[in-house]
C-alpha cells in the first residue's frame, strides 16, 4: 500500500518537472523567434539603408557626368559599379551583419573615389579656365604682334617705295645753272651770242652737270627741247617717252660722264629757220632718263 502511494507521489513530481520544462521551452523558443523576428527585421532595415544611399551616390553621379565634363568617362565607370552593386544587394535574399559591413566598406570606397574624381575634375577645370585666360592673353598679344608687324611692313613698303623714288631720282642728273642765248656762228666757228630774231642761227643751251657719286663711269645722255612762240617744236623732232608719254624733242647731247662736275653746251638748229626761229618767248625743257630736269627760258626780239 505504502508502495503505490509512493509511486503515487514520484509521478505527480515528474509531472510537474515537465510541465515546467515544457512551459520553460515554449518560453525560451518563443524569446528567441521573438529575437529573430526583431534581427531580420533590422537587417532589412539596414539593407534598405545601403540600397537608398546607393541610390543616392546613383544619383550624385547623374548630375556630375553633365557638370565635370573633364572625368565624365571616370564618373559614368563609377556609375556602372553603384548600379551594378545596388542589383547585387537587391538579389541577395538571406542578408547578414558580414554582408551588411562589406556593403558599407564598398559604399566608403566608392565615396572615396567619387570625391577623389570630383577633385581632379576641379582641378582640371581650373587648369583648363587658367588655359583659357592664357590663350586670350596670347591671342592678345598676338594680334597685337600682328598688327605691329602689319604696321611695320607699311612702314617698310612705305620706306621701300620712298628709297627706289630715292634711288631713282639718285640715277637722274639734275643740272644747274641754265643759260639759254640766241647765236650765230661765224664762218671761223666763233659762237656770237645775240637777242636777235633776225642774227639768231641757232639756239644755245648751255648747263652744269652735277657730282654724283652713284652713277656709274660712262656715257649720259640728255635730251633739248625747244618750243617756239607759236608752240612749234624746232630742231629734229625726234620722239622721247617720258612718265610713259610721247614728247617730242629738238636733239640730244651726249656727255661721257665720270662723277665729276661737267660743263655742257648743246645747240639746237633749226629745220627752217625762217619759219622756226621767229620773235617772241621761248620754252626749253631738259631731260634725262626719262624724266624732265630743267627748264629755262629765252626771249628773241
Amino acid at each position: 500500500m505504502e508502495t503505490q502511494v509512493s509511486n503515487s507521489q514520484f509521478l505527480k513530481v515528474l509531472v510537474a518537472l515537465l510541465g515546467v520544462g515544457i512551459l520553460g521551452l515554449g518560453y525560451y523558443t518563443y524569446d528567441n523567434y521573438s529575437e529573430f523576428k526583431e534581427t531580420k527585421q533590422i537587417l532589412q532595415q539596414e539593407k534598405e539603408s545601403v540600397i537608398n544611399e546607393l541610390e543616392g551616390l546613383k544619383i550624385d553621379y547623374d548630375q556630375a557626368i553633365q557638370e565635370k565634363q573633364e572625368v565624365s568617362g571616370k564618373l559614368k565607370e563609377a556609375k556602372t559599379q553603384v548600379e551594378s552593386l545596388i542589383a547585387e544587394i537587391k538579389k541577395e535574399k538571406s542578408i547578414k551583419f558580414g554582408l551588411i559591413k562589406k556593403y558599407k566598406r564598398q559604399i566608403a570606397k566608392i565615396k572615396a573615389q567619387r570625391d577623389e574624381l570630383y577633385k581632379i575634375a576641379d582641378s582640371l577645370r581650373l587648369s583648363n579656365q587658367q588655359l583659357v585666360i592664357e590663350k586670350d592673353s596670347l591671342s592678345n598679344d598676338l594680334n597685337a604682334q600682328r598688327q605691329y608687324n602689319d604696321t611695320l611692313l607699311s612702314k617698310n613698303e612705305e620706306l621701300s617705295t620712298k628709297m627706289s623714288d630715292v634711288i631713282a631720282k639718285a640715277k637722274v642728273l639734275y643740272p644747274a645753272n641754265i643759260k639759254v642765248t640766241g647765236v650765230k656762228i661765224r664762218s671761223s666757228g666763233k659762237v656770237i651770242e645775240t637777242a636777235r630774231r633776225r642774227r639768231a642761227q641757232q639756239i644755245r643751251v648751255c648747263f652744269t652737270v652735277p657730282k654724283n657719286n652713284i652713277i656709274e663711269y660712262g656715257p649720259q645722255l640728255f635730251y633739248i627741247r625747244v618750243v617756239n612762240p607759236e608752240g612749234t617744236v624746232i630742231g629734229t623732232n625726234n620722239t622721247i617717252t617720258v612718265d610713259e608719254q610721247d614728247v617730242v624733242v629738238s636733239g640730244a647731247e651726249e656727255i661721257v660722264y665720270e662723277q665729276q662736275a661737267l660743263e655742257v653746251c648743246s645747240f639746237v638748229k633749226p629745220q627752217d629757220k625762217d619759219k622756226e626761229i621767229i620773235k617772241g618767248d621761248y620754252n626749253i625743257e631738259i631731260f634725262h632718263n626719262g624724266q624732265k630736269v630743267g627748264t629755262s627760258n629765252l626771249t628773241l626780239k
